[in-house]
């Protein structure tokens, strides 16, 4: 496996981890029936082999499987993600028990039953986060099937027998496990990238219309809750279907990259910009008030004009500033606001453009 899948910078690992932990917890809901009806499909074996003693195994094996819809049950009510990884370790020790239980009791369970304990310990490395989380994973089932075996008194032959298959499987769980750490980091590699593409403009490396959408309606909602201000600033660049007529449609991208850029060295880490549409530019603003953001807008607008930008070309912008009130509880604020920008922005270009206009709401 490339190094750089075994693991993630710092600010991407809690992110896997997080994303692996919802999908252990949707795993669990979905599959705890199932591993408890294998554990009990397991008794008709039992049968087969010791008619005498399978009704005891079966108490076992029914024990085991009450924990493990006990716990998906528990999963299910809860919705607790933190709680996932819990589960599933007490799902995996339960089936593990259950099974090493059951086996003991039987006549020659060691020596004809192996391959259920195989099972059960090869599912450690569907249920685990990653290959660390494994490691852990399987120390508690360990102990138990050495304890087990060790109660049980059973002979050389078996418990050599036992340590080989158990060995086996262990040591296959974590091939399996790797395999599947590998396959989970690919596979959450590839959704942010595809994720970041989706909200990403192509053109300029900014924010799109659906990001800038997403993070706007998010930061006037908590803004709405915490009587916080919140502003837009949206912007234009000025005459700017004459460049493109006069120098070419590469010289206007060039120019719209450049803007970009100067824009985004003004605003702070806390806001959001992106590319609106066209030569459209706009920023979201949270915490900010009215005043807060023409000061910012201006800044805004006289980093433009001041920057060497493609084909030594002389760019101003025009921008229309809005807010909403501290505290106004509004869904759709940020839209209001954004009409409101809109009409600012209009009027700017109306009053002679390379300026900025704030709207009244």
């Amino acid at each position: 496996m490339p190094a750089h899948f075994q693991s993630f910078p710092p600010q991407l690992e809690p992110q896997f981890r997080a994303a692996r932990i919802a999908a252990l917890a949707e795993i669990n809901v979905a599959t705890f029936r199932r591993v408890a009806m294998l554990v009990m499909v397991f008794s008709l074996w039992d049968w087969f082999v010791d008619p005498v003693n399978w009704k005891t195994a079966l108490v076992i094996r029914g024990t085991g499987t009450v924990v493990i819809l006990a716990c998906g049950w528990l999963q299910k009510w809860t919705g607790n993600l933190e709680w996932a990884t819990a589960f599933a370790r007490v799902r995996f020790a339960a089936a593990v028990a259950a099974v090493a239980g059951a086996l003991a009791v039987l006549d020659q369970g060691y020596i004809v039953g192996l391959a259920g304990l195989v099972a059960a310990l090869l599912s450690s490395s569907y249920i685990a986060i990653d290959r660390r989380e494994l490691l852990v994973l399987n120390a508690a089932p360990l102990l138990i099937i050495a304890v087990i075996v060790y109660a049980a008194g059973l002979s050389r032959f078996a418990v050599i027998n036992t340590a080989v298959f158990v060995a086996l499987a262990i040591a296959m769980s974590m091939l399996l496990g790797r395999v599947f750490d590998a396959a989970n980091r690919r596979a959450f590699l590839l959704e942010q990238e595809l994720s970041r593409e989706a909200r990403t403009d192509a053109l300029t490396g900014l924010r799109n219309r659906r990001a800038l959408e997403e993070f706007a309606g998010a930061a006037f909602k908590r803004a709405a809750r915490s009587g916080a201000a919140c502003a837009v600033v949206l912007c234009d660049i000025d005459q700017f279907k004459s460049i493109n007529d006069r120098h070419g449609h590469d010289v206007g991208d060039e120019v719209i990259r450049a803007v970009g850029n100067v824009l985004g060295g003004v605003i702070r880490e806390t806001d959001a910009l992106g590319r609106w549409g066209g030569e459209e530019f706009l920023a979201v603003l949270p915490d900010t008030t009215d005043e807060a953001a023409l000061s910012l807008a201006q800044r805004m607008r006289l980093a433009v004009e001041a920057s060497d930008l493609p084909a030594n070309l002389r760019v101003t912008i025009s921008l229309g500033i809005a807010s909403a009130s501290p505290g106004q509880d509004n869904n759709g604020a940020w839209k209001e606001v954004l009409k409101a920008a809109d009409g600012a922005l209009y009027r700017a270009k109306q009053d002679g453009r390379n300026r900025v206009a704030r709207a009244t709401i």
